[in-house]
């Protein structure tokens, strides 16, 4: 019996000085205890399980999984060391495994505090929002004041098109945290996506004081744009976001001259400023890193919408207010021209462009083969740096083509491919700056956008007032572009015919 003792005190003090150690931070000396205390005692849970919080701590996630399977061999229904276990899958990429381990807690403590919300985060990375949508109902069913849960059951209800029930949501967390930039910001987005510019512009504002936001701007002694009166003022707008939100805000310069501006100075990237230079309402044009002029007040050009008063009815057209370079237009024609009179004649151009910065935005480009496929049509590439892999692969199947390696070669971007896009009849494009670029020339164009779409295209099926030559084209069910591209190429077709009724695209 004493020797029994002994043996006790001696793994109890080994565990107890891992657990020093751990407190401390010092996880080597920690996991070296926590192992000895394992082989002192193999068959208590406690061991393990603190082995395998000490080997997450340094990274060393594989290794936890283990340990936390230890631990389950010694107790099945050990709650810590199945959430802990689910954590480890998920971090290692093992998303399925994560999601049999969280049903499995969960169907022993429905109310486990934070299984049900990291199960729900889960399931929105893998792209299940309707699942996620259950989980995080049952989370904030657990715990109705959590603020996080509330605010990430608003993204699956948004992710679900459910976007009023969603706006009722945010508010509800805004209400448990009032000062979070991030659930403004997401009540926001959400707002304008309903088409409510009052509430969504002003919650919008927040996106500005999130710690990760890093297009916010600040200059000393200059104070940002209010709405307050402009007349006999200077100010400066400044990019934010993408090169596409540069060419949809831009057209904001004309209004701040309405509004009284002495002079509009815009900020924006310096690949833009060649192809930007003569744009509407702008005096003064700056790339990025470049001396700024004198101003009187600043704003970012996606606060302009809110600031200018617009709502959906409201929105500023008077397309194009973009335009390519005539000469450019001419010369990139003339090659068009030649290659059309080497093929046989005049053809029905259709500019692509099919690959996004976000997979979840890119059309596989083989769903153009349809279109490829009508007679008398001829697809040319508008695809630049990324996706162009499936371009080697099917450019010679599709007949596609493909002189982008010759676009835009030098610091001046998108000259080339706005003369292109040009002498096209029609443009097709994924969620990018290209279809941006084709709604601001006034071209006839097609967006193909997934199932949760961006905010700005709202929720009308087939329009958007932001561009008024423009066509959209929905999925119908999430992740099927192939369903949504055959519309598409109806589309095509009934165009082609149309204008081939008098050849006037042919004349063209």
């Amino acid at each position: 019996m004493a020797e029994q003792n002994v043996a006790a005190d001696a793994w109890i003090q080994r565990f107890n000085d891992g657990a020093q150690h751990f407190n401390a931070g010092r996880m080597g000396e920690a996991e070296q205890c926590f192992r000895q205390a394992m082989e002192m005692q193999p068959g208590h849970p406690a061991v393990p399980m603190n082995l395998g919080l000490t080997l997450r701590a340094q990274g060393r996630t594989a290794e936890a999984l283990e340990a936390f399977r230890a631990v389950l061999r010694l107790k099945r229904d050990h709650l810590d060391a199945l959430s802990q276990f689910a954590e480890c899958f998920t971090a290692l990429g093992m998303g399925q495994e994560a999601l049999s381990v969280y049903r499995a807690l969960l169907s022993l403590r429905p109310d486990h505090p934070g299984a049900a919300l990291n199960m729900g985060n889960l399931l929105m990375r893998l792209d299940e929002p309707e699942q996620a949508e259950a989980a995080y109902r049952l989370a904030v069913t657990a715990d109705p004041g959590c603020a996080i849960s509330t605010n990430n059951f608003g993204a699956a209800l948004m992710s679900n098109l459910n976007e009023d029930a969603a706006a009722a949501v945010y508010r509800r967390a805004l209400r448990m945290a009032p000062h979070s930039p991030e659930y403004h910001k997401n009540l926001g987005t959400c707002g304008l996506k309903r088409g409510d510019f009052a509430e969504g512009g002003r919650e919008y504002e927040w996106r500005e004081e999130q710690p990760n936001w890093k297009w916010k701007r600040v200059f000393p002694g200059k104070a940002r744009w209010d709405g307050s009166p402009l007349v006999g003022r200077t100010i400066l707008i400044h990019f934010e976001q993408g090169i596409g939100d540069t060419f949809q805000f831009i057209r904001y310069g004309s209004v701040l001259k309405d509004l009284g501006a002495s002079r509009v100075i815009l900020e924006c990237q310096k690949p833009l400023k060649r192809f930007l230079t003569g744009a509407p309402g702008i005096d003064v044009l700056v790339a990025h890193g470049e001396a700024l002029p004198d101003f009187d007040v600043h704003a970012p050009l996606m606060s302009l919408p809110h600031l200018c008063g617009s709502t959906p009815d409201s929105i500023p057209g008077g397309v194009p207010y973009l335009r390519a370079d005539p000469d450019l237009v001419a010369r990139w024609r003339s090659r068009i021209e030649a290659a059309e009179a080497a093929r046989g004649g005049r053809e029905f151009r259709v500019g692509i462009n099919w690959h996004a910065n976000e997979v979840n935005r890119s059309i596989p480009l083989e769903l153009f083969e349809p279109i490829a496929r009508l007679p008398g049509l001829r697809l040319y590439s508008l695809q630049q740096v990324v996706g162009l892999d499936q371009l080697d692969r099917l450019r010679d199947r599709l007949g596609i083509v493909d002189w982008t390696g010759e676009m835009d070669a030098g610091p001046d971007g998108f000259v080339d491919t706005a003369a292109t896009m040009a002498n096209m009849d029609l443009i097709i494009s994924c969620d990018t700056a290209v279809n941006h670029l084709a709604g601001a020339m006034g071209l006839p164009s097609v967006l193909v956008a997934r199932w949760f779409g961006d905010w700005r295209w709202m929720r009308i099926p087939d329009r958007t007032p932001w561009y008024p030559t423009m066509r959209l084209f929905r999925m119908a069910r999430r992740n099927d572009w192939a369903e949504a591209m055959g519309r598409v190429r109806d589309h095509v077709a009934r165009e082609q015919a149309e204008r081939d009724v008098d050849g006037s695209w042919r004349n063209v």
